[in-house]
């Protein structure tokens, strides 16, 4: 009894948990965030998928797009990536990758694991630090549990959220949809 009791009290804590990312929570039916982001002034671009739906909007004067990933049957959000704006600079999109890493380090603590550098031939001081970055040879990356930071090859800083629970979720509905076609 005690076993169970401990069981449901872990489970209950589990489930309410949830990042947040802009103040809406990473967690709910993808049509009540994706409502949620509209009512802050978010538009959707782009056609969405059954699995995820693109949204672009301003915070702070800055361009933002938001991917918002749902599980495929049952709708449930279980990611929130947010590409911020597209850089043209290495020194820029270093220093915009710095200020959200000392963000999330400041309210998340250190992370698990950072990578700083770029993938041979290219390093840091170069000269084509971005051309490095466009070919996927920029390695500079923080994860943390539940969230990460990376610059991507779209030149472009990245930040993911995730859910536990839906993630699971996730997993166990695709597992299902391969076991019915297969």
């Amino acid at each position: 009894m005690k076993k169970l009791l401990l069981a449901i009290c872990l489970l209950s804590a589990v489930t309410s948990y949830s990042q947040e990312v802009m103040g809406i929570k990473v967690d709910g039916l993808r049509t009540e965030v994706v409502n949620k982001f509209k009512a802050k002034g978010f538009k959707v671009t782009g056609t969405p998928s059954v699995k995820a739906i693109t949204l672009e909007g301003m915070v702070n004067g800055n361009k933002y797009e938001v991917v918002v990933v749902n599980t495929p049957t049952t709708k449930k959000v279980w990611k929130i990536g947010v590409y911020l704006s597209k850089q043209t600079d290495w020194y820029e999109i270093k220093a915009t990758y710095e200020k959200f890493y000392n963000m999330l380090v400041e309210k998340y603590g250190e992370p698990n694991s950072s990578y700083t550098g770029f993938s041979s031939p290219y390093y840091e001081g170069d000269g084509y630090e971005m051309t490095g970055v466009g070919v996927g040879k920029c390695n500079y990356s923080a994860f943390w549990d539940l969230v990460y930071i990376q610059i991507s090859e779209f030149k472009q800083v990245y930040l993911s959220y995730e859910n536990p629970v839906n993630s699971e979720l996730n997993t166990l509905e695709n597992k299902n949809i391969d076991n019915k076609n297969f």
